[in-house]
């Protein structure tokens, strides 16, 4: 399968097929993006608590690239998806980011269509794997999705805390997060044949993927 490559314009100009109105439900917004370090991006990114939910976000995760330890992820859960990604695109958000030596971000983002839990979790192990999935027809890959177990004996960790969230679109878009006991074992796994050929079959056209080690998880 040809791997989908996709910056943060690539996927704004996506959702421009979508109608705005559509946009105002929960939903989460993924963001990847370099930094000088651990501490000065937690640091300028808590430092917006308040602005964050003010613009609706309720909850965040953040992880480390399980290959580059200069680049993080976040993901923020939101009540207002249209709302939501309009502020983390703000010169406002972007310029606190900024103070941490924060790169041009990589944003994804998608309504809920089954949502992601959050608790207070200050620190945390195992790690993070998100998704992005361009699809022909969401209804027909969704109903795949589901009817498996995705228990499959050549994992070799542990998968849990599913959650799934879209775009419309042609193609329309999905993205997976799921949790892994050692995100180290995922990337061999997702991009394994027997993955490729259950996705070209669910009707996947494009794949990216992020994988990152857990730092931290709360609710603001």
């Amino acid at each position: 399968m040809k791997k989908l490559f996709i910056c943060s314009f690539l996927v704004f100009v996506g959702t421009l097929q979508v109608c705005a109105s559509s946009l105002n439900s929960p939903g989460n917004v993924f963001i990847r993006q370099k930094a000088g370090d651990l501490k000065s991006f937690q640091q300028a990114f808590l430092g917006q608590k308040d602005r964050l939910k003010a613009n609706g976000f309720s909850a965040y995760s953040l992880h480390q690239d399980l290959n580059d330890p200069k680049i993080f992820i976040l993901t923020l859960k939101c009540s207002d998806l249209d709302r939501g990604v309009s502020f983390v695109r703000s010169p406002e958000f972007m310029s606190a980011m900024d103070k941490a030596g924060a790169r041009i971000p990589m944003v994804w983002y998608g309504l809920d269509t089954d949502e992601r839990k959050y608790t207070n979790q200050p620190k945390m192990s195992g790690g993070i794997v998100i998704a992005i999935n361009q699809v022909r027809d969401y209804d027909f890959w969704l109903k795949c999705f589901k009817s498996e177990s995705h228990k499959h004996p050549n994992r070799k960790y542990e998968n849990s805390n599913y959650s799934i969230h879209h775009l419309p679109g042609s193609p329309a878009v999905a993205i997976v997060v799921h949790e892994a006991s050692d995100v180290s074992k995922a990337p061999s796994f997702m991009i394994s044949d027997p993955m490729n050929g259950e996705m070209e079959a669910t009707g996947v056209v494009g794949l990216e993927i992020w994988y990152g080690t857990n730092i931290e998880e709360g609710t603001f």
